[in-house]
Formats: C-alpha cells, sequence, structure tokens
C-alpha cells in the first residue's frame, strides 16, 4: 500500500507546487549555498513546511482512524511499533537513507516537463524507499500516531525522540548533504570565491 499511497502523494505535492519539508532540505539548501535565499529565509521555510506536514499529517491520521480506512488496526500498530522500536542510529541511518531517495525523486522530477515523465522519476525511487522499509520523518507524522490511535504502546515522548528527531536530522543529512552537495559543488557555485563565479 505504501509503495502506492506515496508516490502518489509526491506527485500531488510536486504539481500542485505544495510544500514537502524533506524536499526542501536539498531545494531551499540549494538555494541557500547558491545565494538566492538568506539562511533566515532558510530556516524559515524549513520551519513552516515542517510544521505544516506535521499538522496535516495529524489531521489526517485522525480522519483515516475515524473513517476506518487503511487496512485493519494490526497494521498501523505494528508499523508504528516497530519504528519506534529502533536504535537512534539506525532511525537516524535509515532518515538519511530514505531522503537521499525522495530527493533524488524531486530532482529527476523537477527535469521532467511531462506529467508522466514526473511520475516515473517519482514512483522508482520512492517504491524503493517503502521496500526497504526506510524513515520518512512526513510519512511517519502520519503512520505512528495512526498506530497510536488504533492502540500502539507508544507515547508521544517515544514517538519524538526514539523516532521523528533522528528521523529528522537523517532526512536533513539525505538531502542536503547526500543529494544537493554533490550537485552544488559540481554544477553550481557552492564554496565558490566571488571571483571564480
Amino acid at each position: 500500500l505504501g509503495a502506492f499511497g506515496l508516490p502518489f502523494g509526491l506527485i500531488m505535492t510536486l504539481v500542485s507546487g505544495a510544500e514537502l519539508f524533506t524536499g526542501n532540505t536539498a531545494l531551499v539548501t540549494a538555494a541557500n549555498k547558491e545565494g538566492k535565499t538568506s539562511t533566515a529565509d532558510l530556516l524559515k521555510n524549513w520551519s513552516a513546511s515542517y510544521l505544516g506536514n506535521f499538522v496535516g499529517s495529524l489531521i489526517m491520521a485522525y480522519l483515516a482512524f475515524k473513517s476506518g480506512t487503511l487496512g485493519a488496526a494490526p497494521g498501523a500498530v505494528n508499523i508504528a511499533t516497530a519504528k519506534c522500536s529502533l536504535t537512534w542510529e539506525a532511525a537516524f541511518s535509515r532518515g538519511i537513507l530514505c531522503n537521499w531517495l525522495v530527493c533524488m525523486a524531486v530532482y529527476m522530477a523537477s527535469g521532467c516537463s511531462s506529467m508522466i515523465g514526473k511520475m516515473t522519476a517519482v514512483w522508482f525511487p520512492i517504491s524503493a524507499f517503502v521496500a526497504l522499509g526506510l524513515d520518512h520523518s512526513v510519512a511517519n507524522m502520519f503512520i505512528i500516531p495512526l498506530g497510536m490511535l488504533r492502540g500502539a504502546e507508544i507515547t508521544i515522548g517515544q514517538f519524538f525522540t526514539k523516532n521523528l528527531i533522528p528521523v529528522t536530522l537523517g532526512n536533513i543529512v539525505g538531502g542536503a548533504l547526500c543529494v544537493m552537495l554533490p550537485y552544488g559543488t559540481t554544477y553550481g557555485n557552492w564554496f565558490k570565491k566571488k571571483e571564480e563565479e
């Protein structure tokens, strides 16, 4: 189900021009390092998109819970429990790998002019991260609260400390460093002095 739903969500986000925190860790970082935005603008974008994604995810989790959609209770409960049982190091590493794939999908889709091109560019990397069991902070903002609503024995504190914080930090590393740093230093103006540009 996730291998279908998550690519669909990213396609809607990209085509509609909505904001996704994980994609912004690459795109807005690139704009900042190219001198197009200030560090204050970067932090404002990251904060606003993260908060907006978090609120939206909680609303969607509540609606999914009340409507009884997305399968029976054990599925969400088991996923949420497994995600909050990871070590900090494992959650952080899964966050890096996940957003590496997500931001590559965003990067590739930005180079496509047709809808089918964007869909293809998004589908394979996002399906891959789901199949590999990697962790996406915004997806976890939905699935873990849904599991909690359905009976997972996870406290709010555990949700943040055992999953959301390390995964978010990993997502930042994956987007800003693993994807945009190589492209920015190779094709952009990252770390170049003014006279070199």
